[in-house]
């Protein structure tokens, strides 16, 4: 059984931290100070992308994608998922990631689009084309869903097949798969665990027991709010982990800038299902397009 609340809350926790972030992207820490005079706590819109206060971006957008193509197919995904990509690549985004853009190209071009295989040809292709360069968190901002649906032995499967429709890199699989556990953890009904700062605590613990190997892999490098998985992993887990509620974590982690909305995207994920939609600031909730919130709300039901 998995807790509604909590389900809710990293669906949710996605979008706001896509939208909080989306404004300070490629801005430096110290940038934002000095634009904002001080840390931004509320949706106020503009940034490279311009976006509208409550704006979501590439990074919900997908995750949706994702959400939709389980819930409608939930035995082989990928097809259905690689379908809604296509469809919103064609409709024009503001933003798209380049391992996304690529990969999707390649499928278009090639004329198959209704396989795993055809997917992942697409993504060794990217991947052996860049040199590697493919541990990016594009694939990462996009993974909560999987380990909301699915039972867990079988979400970290899911998941990595998922990753890999894009991103080839073993670094980005490791982080999507990782990630995936601990939502699966935070999520789940967990009986004989106290209610409250108790709780908070466990699933705190279960979060640095998941993602342990993610900071090693980040051991001796700078930490910095990039692009780069690893980097953007331990950005969202630092901030959980140095904070003492959602609305805190969230406001860290986009106040970091550089890669703001997709940090913001993956912390949301995580302390959504920390915390719960109940600890989601409404000010922020009400921003978002309500046509995104009904589709949250929906697949947050069908979870099972």
């Amino acid at each position: 059984m998995k807790n509604k609340n909590r389900v809710l809350g990293a669906l949710l926790g996605v979008a706001v931290g896509d939208a909080l972030g989306a404004p300070l992207e490629f801005m430096s820490a110290e940038e934002i100070q000095a634009t904002h005079g001080g840390s931004v706590r509320d949706m106020i819109g503009d940034g490279w992308l311009d976006v509208a206060p409550g704006e979501v971006t590439d990074d919900t957008q997908m995750t949706l994608a994702v959400a939709e193509g389980i819930a409608l197919c939930p035995n082989d995904p990928v097809p259905a998922i690689g379908k809604r990509f296509l469809a919103w690549y064609d409709s024009k985004p503001k933003d798209i990631g380049n391992c996304c853009r690529e990969a999707i190209e390649h499928v278009k071009r090639s004329g198959i689009n209704d396989t795993s295989a055809a997917w992942h040809v697409a993504a060794a292709s990217v991947h052996e084309k860049t040199g590697g360069q493919t541990a990016g968190n594009g694939a990462l901002m996009r993974t909560v869903y999987p380990g909301l649906y699915y039972p867990p032995s079988e979400a970290h499967f899911a998941a990595s097949v998922i990753a890999k429709m894009t991103h080839w890199h073993d670094e980005s699989t490791m982080a999507v798969i990782l990630y995936t556990m601990a939502i699966s953890d935070l999520v789940a009904e967990n009986e004989g665990i106290r209610e409250g700062s108790g709780e908070i605590a466990w699933g705190k613990a279960q979060i640095e027991r998941r993602m342990v190997n993610v900071r090693k892999r980040a051991e001796g490098k700078k930490i910095t709010p990039s692009g780069y998985a690893i980097n953007s992993a331990v950005c969202a887990i630092n901030a959980i982990r140095d904070t003492g509620s959602f609305e805190d974590a969230l406001v860290q982690a986009v106040n970091l800038g550089g890669d703001a909305d997709t940090i913001g995207a993956i912390t949301g994920g995580l302390a959504g299902a920390l915390y719960g939609a109940d600890a989601i600031p409404q000010r922020w909730v009400k921003k978002l397009d309500k046509g995104t919130v009904k589709r949250i709300e929906k697949l947050a039901e069908k979870a099972r």
